[in-house]
């Protein structure tokens, strides 16, 4: 049981051990960290996109036609919200909401004449939405179909993370007029609006498109190229990876160089 009466080459095998047992529990602790820090690294990169702190906003008019001809007015407000920092991966953080809409008798009537004439209910939007006096997105629907529909329209808006509206689509939640014709009622009437946003980073854009404001495509492509690389991303892996296999190696074995000594 002494510690002095082992041999030489028993002593070195249990230093070794020893080393070998310290590596190990050093290598898991320095990889439990590890994982630790990349865990909360990769959370706090989806919550910068996820939350609110970081957009900015955007109010532009909605005009109508109630006359029948290429006179507007205006009808409510669309308010248009994205980071302040465009980039390919914020792109589905942009969101668009149009307030409601109230028609006045007034309007109703002007309404009515446009579905008794068998024309169309016509909107527009401005094609982008840092420029209100930018070319305008047209869409329309027959006017009997917003009045058949209980005046439950339809909004679907085509952007992209510039803030050019590249496509408007309208509809009602009626599909055909009634063969009797229709009536709108005798007082004012809230519109329900429904609105669906589709996101294109690219396709056609509007005949004449103003320059965007402040992110251009260029720089938005800089910070994507500028994106982490893999040893950038994975660095810690690789780290912990040879440290565990540095420390898991301990001590050479010298057991065949303390043998040769006993001939005599």
């Amino acid at each position: 049981g002494d510690r002095g009466t082992r041999p030489p080459h028993i002593q070195l095998r249990i230093r070794a051990m020893r080393q070998r047992s310290w590596g190990i529990l050093l290598a898991v602790t320095v990889v439990t960290l590890l994982w630790g820090a990349a865990s909360g690294f990769e959370a706090d990169d989806e919550a910068d996109w996820d939350g609110d702190r970081d957009k900015s906003s955007t109010t532009v008019p909605v005009e109508h036609s109630l006359a029948g001809n290429n006179q507007f007015t205006a009808r409510c407000k669309m308010t248009y919200s994205s980071p302040k920092s465009s980039s390919f991966k914020s792109k589905r953080t942009v969101s668009v909401s149009i307030d409601p809409t109230t028609l006045s008798v007034g309007d109703l009537q002007a309404l009515q004449a446009l579905a008794d004439a068998g024309k169309h209910y016509r909107v527009r939007l401005p094609s982008d939405v840092n420029n209100p006096s930018s070319p305008k997105v047209v869409a329309s629907v027959p006017a009997c179909l917003l009045i058949a529909s209980d005046f439950h329209e339809i909004f679907r808006v085509h952007v992209d993370q510039f803030g050019h509206i590249r496509g408007l689509w309208y509809q009602t939640m009626a599909l055909a007029c009634p063969a009797g014709g229709v009536q709108v009622p005798s007082s004012s009437v809230k519109v329900v609006t429904s609105v669906n946003v589709d996101m294109e980073a690219r396709g056609p854009k509007v005949a004449v498109e103003p320059q965007p404001k402040g992110v251009t495509e260029e720089e938005v492509k800089k910070k994507a190229e500028q994106e982490k690389t893999f040893f950038g991303k994975y660095w810690m892996y690789i780290v912990g990876f040879l440290l565990v296999f540095t420390l898991m190696g301990g001590e050479p074995d010298k057991e065949g160089g303390g043998g040769g000594g006993g001939g005599k």
